[in-house]
C-alpha cells in the first residue's frame, strides 16, 4: 500500500479505525472521499497538479477498498471499482505529463488503457505496464512516474479479467496475446518508437511478461515483477489468492482452474527468452516458491538481472524505494 502511494499517516489512521473486515471497504472509501475533496478544492483554485495528485490518490484508496474482504458483497466491491475508474479519469488529464485515455481491439472487445508520453518532440520508447489477478491500470501510477522521468512513455491497460475488462471478458490462459495486441496498437501510434517497446508484468503478470518476451520478438526488454513458473503451485497458494484465480477466470473449482490454465507454464518457454530480462522476487513470497526464480535464470538465453532479498515478500514491495527506480533504469538502459 505504501509502495503504491498510500500516505503513511492515512494508513495508520485506517489501521486504527478498521475494527473488522466488514468495515474495511467503508473506511477506505471514506479516506478516498477526503482526498477527492482536497483535489476538487485544488482544481477550483487553479492548482491542477495538486488536484491531479489528490484525485489519483483517491482512486488508489478506492482500489484498496475493493481489493480485500469484499467478495461476499460484490455490489460494494463494484461500487468501489467504478469509483476508482471515475476518479482516475479525472486525475489523468491533470497530472504533470498527463495520461491519455486509449483503447485497442482484442477478440471482439476494446481493451482500455492509459498512454502517457514524456516531454519530447521525438517518438519515445514505451513500457507496457500490466498486472495480475487484482492489480489494474490505475495502480501503476508510481512506476509510470519513474518511467516518464527517464524519457520513457508508458501504456497501462486492463486485460481480460482485470478492472474494467472484468465484466466483459474473464481471465484467459494466453493473456500474453493481449500484451501483443497492445504492441500492435503502439506500433501504429506516431508518438511511439516501434522498435523500442518493453513490458513489465506485476505479480501474476510477471509470468505473462516472460511468456510474451519469449513469443513476441518485438519485446526488447522485459521485467517479471513477481514470478510464478507454472500453475502447479496454485493449490499451495494462500486461500485468498486461490479465490482470486476463481473470480478472475469465472470458474468454480480449483480443478477447473488447473485444467484451464495448464498453459500457464514456462517449461519450454523460458529458454526462448532472448531479450534482456529483470526479475524482481522476494524469497519469502507466500504465493510462489523460490525455484521459480532459479528456473528462469537458468533457462533464459539473454541478459538476466535479478533483484531479490531473502527477507522480502511478494514483489519485494518492502523495498520499492530500490526496486522501482531500478526497474525504470533497466528499461532506460535497454530501450533508449
Amino acid at each position: 500500500m505504501l509502495s503504491d502511494g498510500v500516505h503513511f499517516h492515512d494508513l495508520m489512521d485506517l489501521r486504527r479505525e478498521i475494527e473488522s473486515p466488514e468495515t474495511w471497504c467503508d473506511h477506505w472509501m471514506g479516506a478516498a472521499a477526503a482526498h477527492e475533496a482536497i483535489g476538487r478544492r485544488a482544481f477550483e483554485r487553479g492548482a491542477h497538479f495538486t488536484a491531479g495528485e489528490a484525485l489519483g490518490r483517491a482512486a488508489l484508496y478506492c482500489h484498496f477498498a475493493q481489493g480485500y474482504f469484499t467478495d461476499a458483497v460484490p455490489d460494494k466491491k463494484m461500487l468501489a471499482e467504478n469509483r476508482k475508474q471515475s476518479l482516475f479519469r479525472d486525475a489523468a488529464a491533470l497530472l504533470k505529463d498527463p495520461l491519455e485515455r486509449v483503447d485497442f481491439p482484442f477478440r471482439g472487445e476494446r481493451i482500455p488503457g492509459y498512454l502517457r508520453l514524456p516531454a519530447t518532440s521525438r517518438p519515445a520508447p514505451c513500457v507496457i505496464l500490466f498486472g495480475g489477478l487484482d492489480s489494474t491500470k490505475e495502480d501503476s501510477l508510481s512506476l509510470s512516474n519513474l518511467m516518464v522521468e527517464r524519457g520513457l512513455a508508458t501504456l497501462a491497460f486492463d486485460g481480460p479479467g482485470q478492472g474494467e475488462m472484468f465484466q466483459r471478458m474473464k481471465l484467459i490462459p494466453d493473456y500474453e496475446s493481449a500484451v501483443s495486441a497492445s504492441i500492435d496498437f503502439l506500433e501504429q501510434h506516431g508518438s511511439i518508437e516501434p522498435g523500442a517497446i518493453g513490458v513489465v508484468g506485476r505479480s501474476t503478470g510477471g509470468h505473462w511478461a516472460c511468456q510474451v518476451a519469449a513469443k513476441d520478438l518485438r519485446v526488447k526488454a522485459a521485467i517479471a515483477w513477481g514470478l510464478a513458473y507454472h500453475a502447479r503451485n496454485i493449490p499451495s497458494m494462500p486461500p485468498t489468492v486461490q479465490q482470486r484465480w476463481l473470480r478472475a477466470s469465472g470458474l468454480q473449482t480449483l480443478q477447473e482452474v488447473m485444467t484451464y490454465f495448464r498453459s500457464y507454464d514456462l517449461e519450454g518457454v523460458a529458454s526462448r527468452i532472448r531479450c534482456p530480462l529483470m526479475i524482481v522476487q522476494g524469497k519469502q513470497d507466500p504465493i510462489v516458491p523460490p525455484e521459480s526464480l532459479e528456473l528462469v535464470v537458468d533457462q533464459a538465453q539473454g541478459i538476466v538481472e535479478v533483484l531479490a532479498w531473502s527477507d522480502c515478500g511478494h514483489c519485494c514491495h518492502e523495498r520499492s524505494h530500490i526496486t522501482k527506480p531500478a526497474m525504470a533504469d533497466f528499461m532506460a538502459r535497454h530501450l533508449q
